[in-house]
């Protein structure tokens, strides 16, 4: 299985939209709302214009997607990292959480909300060396704050 990270573009809207609304649509059912389900158009192309959006393509088509807020000090906040079910347990998130590090070496931390009780979700970031900061209410949902410390790549030519 060949999985790459390529930079998404306006043209990749309606499917990331797809992508997010098979990935969220069982958080969707769960809690009654989820806001990576369903976006809009336009809020779809907001993201993409504001953030650091990646999208991750297997087999010539887009099965996930990263969107990362970038704070303007070397810390990241990871909005979203999801895979449709059909490419699940199947290495691509680990993956994926390795070419976040090759992309962003001189992070300091990274943030990341995920819903309290998605069990599945916490062993995956606490496996990625995230650990849990806080826990909050997201509207109805209870979730959980995860942050990873970095040790940033030095320069040392600088």
């Amino acid at each position: 299985m060949n999985v790459k990270f390529e930079r998404a573009a306006i043209e990749d809207v309606e499917e990331l939209i797809n992508v997010r609304n098979q990935s969220f649509y069982s958080d969707y059912v769960k809690y009654g709302e989820c806001p990576a389900y369903n976006l809009s158009i336009e809020s779809m192309t907001n993201t993409i214009l504001n953030r650091i959006v990646y999208k991750i393509i297997c087999d010539h088509r887009i099965i996930g997607n990263i969107s990362i807020r970038d704070n303007q000090d070397n810390t990241y906040y990871l909005s979203c990292l999801c895979v449709i079910p059909d490419y699940e347990n199947k290495g691509i998130g680990q993956a994926a959480m390795k070419f976040i590090g090759s992309e962003f070496p001189y992070a300091v931390s990274w943030t990341l909300i995920t819903p309290a009780d998605k069990e599945r979700n916490q062993y995956f970031y606490k496996k990625a060396g995230f650990n849990i900061v806080d826990e909050q209410m997201d509207g109805s949902v209870k979730v959980v704050v995860f942050e990873k410390k970095m040790k940033p790549m030095l320069d040392f030519y600088a």
